[in-house]
């Protein structure tokens, strides 16, 4: 039994010897690898959003509101709008409900959609050319009648190709991974 437990510690001590410099590159080339498929996957963010039907100048605003998070130790890797108010200074802050807008409400309403307000007919750009193609472009629901704006919905596009991404990303990291080892049973690490 003893005889069995030594052999059994010299396997453990010559797989720390053989994989001991692996296994401290393992993590960093995760980290590398979470992040090429973090930036790949904004990349795609941002083409979605300029393909979406907004305003050209949007476009470019949607986009810079749009951060890329990484986790402390290179585990996972999120996009996510930043927390923020869209003021500019000068203009007057718009409000929801009593509350200031912040950038994560209007990613969220482009994202889903939203509903349209009746306009104040009593107002001359009610009547404006511009008013009317916005409510031209707006949808009618069927049940209840109302007007919306239909959701450009760039973030559900982005997660049918993030898959893709990250299966290529962990392409890259184990072919980095397989340099590694062969670069160690080169320099004799066996």
């Amino acid at each position: 039994m003893s005889r069995q437990a030594t052999l059994d510690r010299q396997a453990v001590q010559k797989f720390n010897s053989r994989f001991g410099r692996l296994m401290e590159v393992f993590p960093e080339a995760r980290a590398t690898a979470v992040k090429a498929m973090g930036q790949a996957v904004q990349q795609e963010l941002n083409a979605q959003i300029g393909k979406a039907d907004l305003e050209t100048d949007a476009k470019g605003t949607v986009s810079s509101w749009q951060e890329l998070r990484l986790g402390s130790k290179g585990g996972y890797a999120a996009l996510s709008a930043i927390k923020a108010s869209p003021y500019h200074a000068g203009k007057k802050p718009k409000s929801w409900k009593g509350t200031p807008v912040t950038v994560k409400q209007v990613t969220k309403w482009l994202e889903r959609g939203h509903g349209v307000r009746k306009p104040d007919t009593t107002k001359d750009y009610a009547w404006s050319q511009r008013r009317k193609n916005r409510i031209w472009r707006s949808g009618v629901n069927k049940y209840t009648g109302l007007r919306y704006v239909k959701g450009r919905m760039f973030y559900s596009w982005t997660k049918l190709k993030a898959k893709d991404h990250a299966l290529n990303a962990a392409t890259e990291a184990m072919k980095n991974l397989t340099k590694e080892i062969i670069k160690m049973k080169r320099d004799g690490y066996s």
